[in-house]
């Protein structure tokens, strides 16, 4: 059952920064067309274009930023449902994905074998640090062993899509993403070289500049501030 407090959906917002994080620590392959199934605002996809990779985002809601490349987002599409979509017969295919993992019992389990089943290089999941240590997926850990573990030094956070407006009632400054409050990690499967074991990595952590940098970047992106003209 869903907490009163969680969004229905998990539709919580990853910032730029922690997809950045991951292309930094991760060799995806060029060739690779990098799929979100739950894309969201369009962060994963996006980010993953700006650095030169073929990306497409998917997700059981549109909820597509309008200043985002409309060609990169190819629909509503149920990732766990009956219909199909076109990327899942693409013939080099990596997943990349913050999933939702508490709004249905066993659904973040389904998505990454869902995502398994369809990739050819990569699968990679934001989830928190704690999604791993549970005894109920003793048993999926051990017959899908993750080959990474990136764990952030920092803290990411992850408002609800449905509060990135929202201000301080005493500063009437933002407050989406100011301050971490749980532990996230990135899971990384590679079909490409499957193994048994697991090595676990740290992110490092960003300088407070970098902070303030990265804050400011996706506030001005979900338009909560407005853009910067560019000078001529």
């Amino acid at each position: 059952m869903t907490a009163p407090d969680r969004h229905p959906q998990d539709w919580y917002v990853e910032q730029a920064w922690t997809v950045r994080a991951l292309m930094q620590m991760v060799d995806f392959d060029p060739q690779d067309l990098v799929w979100d199934p739950c894309c969201g605002l369009g962060t994963i996809p996006c980010t993953f274009a700006a650095a030169g990779f073929e990306a497409m985002g998917t997700d059981l809601v549109n909820r597509w930023l309008p200043t985002e490349p409309a060609h990169l987002f190819l629909g509503e599409h149920d990732f766990l449902g009956e219909q199909t979509c076109m990327l899942e017969h693409w013939a080099r295919l990596s997943i990349v994905a913050n999933i939702p993992y508490g709004c249905a019992p066993g659904i973040a389990e389904r998505f990454v074998r869902r995502a398994l089943m369809l990739a050819s290089g990569l699968v990679c999941i934001l989830v928190p640090l704690r999604w791993r240590a549970c005894e109920g997926r003793y048993g999926f850990f051990q017959e899908y062993p993750p080959q990474l573990k990136l764990e952030f030094c920092d803290r990411p956070s992850m408002p609800p899509g449905t509060a990135l407006a929202a201000l301080d009632p005493k500063t009437k400054r933002p407050t989406a993403w100011k301050r971490g409050t749980i532990d996230y990690m990135w899971l990384v499967w590679d079909l490409r070289a499957p193994t048994r074991d697991t090595i676990t990595r740290i992110i490092p952590p960003r300088t407070p500049a970098q902070k303030l940098i990265d804050r400011d970047f996706d506030l001005r992106r979900v338009g909560v501030l407005p853009q910067l003209e560019l000078a001529a």
